[in-house]
């Protein structure tokens, strides 16, 4: 099973794994934890975010051979305390349809969970381990011959650890399944397990596991508007690097819940574009993330506020955007 191959929901959620050890402080992204309210001051933080998931389409749906529409999912995460760091947990939802021509819809439900601990900004957001599982009904670049066929399924998970000392170990599995012959039912079988290990390099950039990616966004401040991670996919067995820019502050009107009240308020925010520096990059995601203008009364907390993730083949947009906020 190559990676190319799996085109998920949440692609660079999927397509990170990473870690490095750092030592050039001039390409090290300095991280402070402005999901708080008094960055300055270390408190505790227990905070849930909701967000609505739905499919922008594209021009290749037309020309793709069958008919695919994504329903309206869900996107959760929650950022709580723990010991000297976080452990940071997400949960997407989404269902989605596929029909040939006019043979039976296939209607499906596609997951994403994950769950990643980590230290504070002050040891660099420094990962601890990490875990994903998957369940994905991809589409296919070709019509098939039937609703079944125009997609193809992935059912894995990935879990990461990074010890204090030694090497860190990324392990892969694919959940494999038969049909029945006499009960035509579908049966798990043993699955297919791929290990891999890689060394904490000497190297210059910054360390995050695919996992945090995206809640590290909010502990860069105002004055970065660029950089790069090194990270460690444990598809193609090897380092990469994903460079990310934020673009001209602005701000816009936002309506969403906070601790069960209606909330309307003007924020200001920086887009910021997410991309693998490689000849064959991958799509290039776009977030909003809200800007600290007082990092000591930071009412905004530099939440995200939206998220755009291409899909392959031309087939549009899921689009996050923000509904609630609780915080403990």
């Amino acid at each position: 099973m190559k990676a190319k191959k799996i085109v998920l929901a949440l692609a660079a959620l999927t397509a990170f794994c990473s870690f490095a050890a750092c030592t050039n402080t001039d390409k090290k992204i300095l991280f402070n934890d402005y999901w708080e309210k008094n960055s300055m001051a270390h408190g505790t933080i227990d905070e849930t975010l909701v967000y609505k998931v739905t499919h922008e389409k594209g021009s290749g749906l037309d020309v793709i051979g069958y008919s695919l529409n994504y329903g309206e999912g869900t996107y959760v995460t929650n950022l709580k305390s723990q010991g000297d760091g976080y452990v940071y947990t997400t949960a997407l939802t989404i269902p989605v349809t596929y029909q040939y021509g006019d043979d039976k819809a296939q209607s499906l439900i596609d997951t994403v969970t994950s769950e990643v601990v980590f230290a504070r900004s002050g040891n660099a957001l420094r990962p601890v381990s990490s875990k994903k599982s998957v369940v994905s009904h991809t589409p296919n670049s070709g019509a098939g011959i039937s609703s079944a066929t125009c997609y193809s399924y992935y059912d894995f998970s990935i879990e990461t650890s990074y010890p204090t000392q030694g090497d860190a170990t990324s392990t892969v599995t694919y959940k494999q399944y038969e049909i029945d012959e006499e009960t035509k039912e579908k049966v798990e079988v043993d699955p297919i397990v791929e290990s891999s290990t890689f060394a904490f390099s000497d190297d210059d950039y910054s360390c995050l596991d695919n996992e945090q990616l995206l809640v590290a966004l909010r502990a860069i401040s105002t004055s970065t508007t660029s950089g790069s991670f090194k990270a460690y996919s444990p598809f193609v067995k090897t380092m990469q690097k994903i460079n990310f820019s934020f673009q001209t502050e602005t701000s816009a009107e936002f309506t969403y819940i906070l601790n069960g009240q209606t909330a309307k308020t003007n924020i200001s925010y920086r887009p910021v574009t997410l991309v693998i520096d490689d000849t064959n990059p991958g799509a290039t995601q776009t977030a909003w993330i809200a800007s600290a203008t007082n990092p000591q009364n930071n009412l905004h907390r530099n939440v995200m506020l939206k998220l755009v993730t291409p899909l392959s083949y031309s087939l549009g947009n899921l689009v996050y955007e923000l509904v609630s906020i609780t915080r403990g």
